[in-house]
C-alpha cells in the first residue's frame, strides 16, 4: 500500500517540477519518486566511496593520468637532436662531400645556439 507525502514548494519550485514532469512524460509524483531515488542512491554511493577511502585513490588516479599526460607531452630535446641527426643522414646524400664537411663544421655552434634557445625557453616557462 503506498503512503501519501505532502511537501510545500513556493509556485516557482511546483511549475518547474511539474513543467520537468511533463517533458519526462511523468506525473509529478512519480516523477519526485524518481528524483528522490536517484539522490538517495547518489549519496549511498558517495557514503560507501567514503568508507572505501575510494576519493583518495580517485585522486591518485588522476594525479597519475595528469602526470603521464605531461611526460608524454613534454618535449625532449635530445630527442630532438637525434632526429635532427637522422634528418642530417637522410639528406647528406643529395650534397657533394665538400659543402656536407663545411656545414659539419659549422654545426657544433649551430647547435649549442639550438640548444640554449631551448633552455632559456624552458627557462621562461
Amino acid at each position: 500500500m503506498s503512503e501519501k507525502v505532502t511537501i510545500r514548494l513556493s509556485a516557482e519550485q511546483r511549475k518547474e517540477i511539474v513543467k520537468q514532469a511533463n517533458k519526462a512524460g511523468e506525473g509529478v509524483s512519480e516523477y519526485i519518486l524518481k528524483a528522490t531515488e536517484r539522490r538517495i542512491s547518489r549519496e549511498l554511493q558517495e557514503q560507501r566511496a567514503g568508507e572505501l577511502n575510494l576519493g583518495s585513490e580517485l585522486e591518485y588516479i588522476a594525479d597519475a593520468v595528469v602526470e603521464d599526460v605531461e611526460e608524454a607531452t613534454t618535449v625532449d630535446t635530445d630527442q630532438e637532436l637525434f632526429y635532427s641527426v637522422a634528418l642530417w643522414d637522410l639528406i647528406s646524400s643529395e650534397f657533394p662531400a665538400e659543402r656536407r664537411a663545411t656545414a659539419m663544421e659549422e654545426a657544433t655552434g649551430k647547435l649549442e645556439e639550438e640548444v640554449e634557445r631551448i633552455r632559456n625557453k624552458e627557462g621562461q616557462e
